[in-house]
């Protein structure tokens, strides 16, 4: 970090001014330069509530949390993976009902894995392998958008647009149409963001930068050998967050470089900041290795390194002649635990880490841009807004991007408790909150 000038300087959180990115027109994109040196921020916030017991309501004792949402009126729509269903609490945290079950029957959840609210309040939930599934706030009126992974279907996090489709990261898995004697569906060239609609239709975005080629791990385990995609250690970002007219702030690139794309999926701006990314060296690698094999044994969600796609698996001797070789198998749990390792001994490291890790844009339009930091670290969040204001930059030890925005300065976290219970914690920024930036020599 750059050494400020010896000054305070006092900004409102609540009332950063948000100026509009231009259209960009014959003259092209227009790229805007924050070469500001950091400025600390530090936010305050006041606990509202939480959600989430070891023994209590069954609505509250969750199994995997999925993703959550904000309602207009601060209503928190709550995914249960093993559940099933989707919890709605009140603003105040007072259980209001659940929509859904478990099951793969119509109106039913059997694997959701992403959640968004669209602008009529109507929920619309990703159910992996099935499509998108949409309830009325009530949850009683139902509608199916069907996608498949041979056809192309909506990743984890869905971005609900003006139009009421919902942009995301897509998922386009050949490799699971192989291993169902299906023909393999070719790589697409770049990362694919797609507009996904409610009639079932759905169309390109934009094709965000591709990754680098990844080698595929091979794991033998007994008559079982499983061929998966390798592992990628500080891989690019691709990170998506929508404004309230319908743009988009990308991340997908190793520098410090925001897209602003507009409702056709067009760039129009970018922002950059002159921070370069970190070069990777050998210790980077050792420590990168070691601390995800340490989440890996401690059980950290992630630890194992992360999905990935089993590219072909081979059977010999009783279990390829009809031996129990089913996902819950002992068989299958080993090689499972021993496919995690081998990647993280074998993952592929970049020359470079990315200078972005995510970011996220609030309701009140601003970009939250998390910096990457160096294994088993966190990084610092700039402010900044799609005109290429920058208000400054929150420690790596102060809030952090949450899991969503709602209205009136709401935050909601997914995280554990003390007892590793999954919970939901909600928090406000302090309204009219006052930051000062840190005095320096």
């Amino acid at each position: 970090m750059r050494t400020l000038p010896r000054r305070t300087r006092r900004l409102v959180l609540f009332a950063f001014p948000l100026a509009a990115v231009g259209c960009g027109g014959d003259a092209g994109p227009a790229t805007s330069g924050l070469d500001s040196p950091d400025i600390p921020l530090a936010p305050s916030v006041e606990d509202v509530y939480a959600v989430g017991v070891l023994d209590g309501a069954e609505w509250e004792m969750f199994g995997s949390l999925a993703g959550v949402a904000f309602g207009d009126d601060g209503s928190l729509f709550i995914l249960d993976n093993d559940a099933g269903h989707v919890v709605v609490v009140d603003p105040s945290g007072e259980f209001v009902r659940t929509i859904s079950n478990k099951g793969e029957g119509p109106g039913e959840l059997n694997r959701p894995m992403g959640l968004a609210v669209l602008d009529d309040g109507r929920i619309a939930v990703n159910d992996m392998g099935r499509g998108i599934q949409v309830f009325s706030p009530d949850g009683a009126a139902f509608q199916e958008a069907g996608f498949t992974f041979q056809t192309g279907m909506p990743g984890p996090q869905m971005y609900a647009m003006p139009d009421q489709s919902l942009l995301s990261a897509g998922l386009v898995v050949g490799s699971f149409g192989a291993l169902m004697g299906e023909e393999e569906e070719e790589e697409p060239a770049g990362r694919p963001i797609g507009r996904f609609r409610l009639d079932g239709t759905q169309e390109d975005f934009y094709t965000a930068w591709a990754r680098p080629p990844v080698e595929e791990t091979e794991t033998e385990t007994g008559n079982i050998r499983m061929v998966m995609t390798g592992l990628e250690a500080f891989s690019l970002p691709l990170s998506l967050g929508a404004f309230r007219d319908g743009r988009i702030a990308l991340a997908d690139s190793v520098g410090y470089r925001i897209k602003i794309l507009d409702l056709s999926g067009r760039v129009v701006g970018t922002l950059e900041r002159p921070i370069p990314p970190v070069a990777v060296t050998d210790g980077i690698r050792d420590a990168e290795r070691e601390h995800r094999l340490a989440a890996l044994a401690e059980g950290r969600s992630g630890g194992g390194g992360g999905s990935f796609v089993v590219t072909s698996i081979a059977i010999g001797g009783a279990a390829g002649r009809g031996g129990s070789i089913g996902p819950d198998s002992e068989a299958m749990r080993r090689m499972r635990e021993d496919m995690r390792e081998d990647r993280i001994e074998n993952m592929t490291f970049p020359d470079e880490i990315p200078v972005i890790s995510r970011l996220a844009v609030d309701r009140s339009d601003r970009i939250w841009v998390q910096r990457s930091a160096l294994p088993g670290e966190a990084g610092p969040t700039d402010i900044l807004t799609a005109d290429g204001q920058y208000f400054g930059t929150i420690a790596p030890n102060g809030i952090r991007i949450p899991a969503a925005f709602g209205p009136d300065g709401l935050l909601a976290y997914i995280e554990r408790d003390e007892f590793d219970i999954p919970r939901v914690r909600v928090v406000r920024l302090v309204d009219d909150q006052l930051l000062e930036t840190a005095e320096s020599d």
